[in-house]
């Protein structure tokens, strides 16, 4: 395997000549790195994937924003090919219609293999921990793989041509605030239990 090396570096993300972007501190949501989620893919099948969708703040993230365009435009110079702009992986979180993606750029990452995952130290977190400490709205690095679809797909059908990201790896930086629910704590439900409280209350007919 060819060694990995810095192409390209500016605040919050990195290029190596391998094809991956390291994309810093970006708040993530609808991730599905424990188990994955089903989903139809680019050719018109049902798969399982691993997925998430990284939010970049604007006011931090606009260099990061223009190195990624820079890799998608030279992708489509490579391929002699023109995709539209609405079939890429990097959105503008503004023309969404989620309040909690104004002000930030989107990155959609995908793949059929669970990424690896690894703590603040660099440990890989268990599936277990995987589903504890990674949730929709927490703070991450992320590692992934730009490439072209020709909307040629297996099946012979064809589709638009996209630009899109494979995920190859997931760090977790720090916790925030939970999107929708979250996690729901059990604070102020309990009483103590009396040691001669036998579970029976009394009889409402039901």
């Amino acid at each position: 395997m060819a060694e990995r090396t810095v192409v390209a570096k500016v605040t919050n993300a990195v290029q190596y000549s391998d094809g991956t972007i390291r994309i810093d501190n970006v708040r993530l949501s609808y991730p599905h790195l424990d188990t994955p989620f089903k989903s139809e893919g680019d050719d018109g099948n049902t798969k399982e994937t691993y997925s998430l969708e990284a939010m970049l703040p604007k006011d931090t993230h606009t260099a990061a924003k223009d190195l990624i365009k820079k890799v998608l435009n030279q992708i489509q110079v490579d391929n002699d090919a023109k995709v539209k702009t609405e079939y890429w992986f990097l959105k503008n979180g503004d023309d969404a219609d989620k309040p909690e993606y104004e002000g930030h750029f989107l990155v959609k990452a995908s793949d059929t293999r669970r990424p690896s995952v690894r703590n603040r130290d660099g440990s890989a977190m268990s599936e277990r921990e995987i589903a504890d400490r990674i949730y929709g709205g927490c703070w991450a690095n992320i590692l992934i793989r730009p490439w072209y679809f020709n909307g040629k797909a297996k099946n012979g059908k064809t589709y638009p041509k996209r630009l899109l990201a494979n995920l190859v790896a997931v760090q977790f930086v720090r916790d925030d605030e939970p999107f929708g629910e979250g996690r729901i704590s059990d604070e102020g439900v309990w009483d103590t239990v009396d040691d001669d409280d036998d579970g029976m209350g009394e009889d409402d007919g039901l």
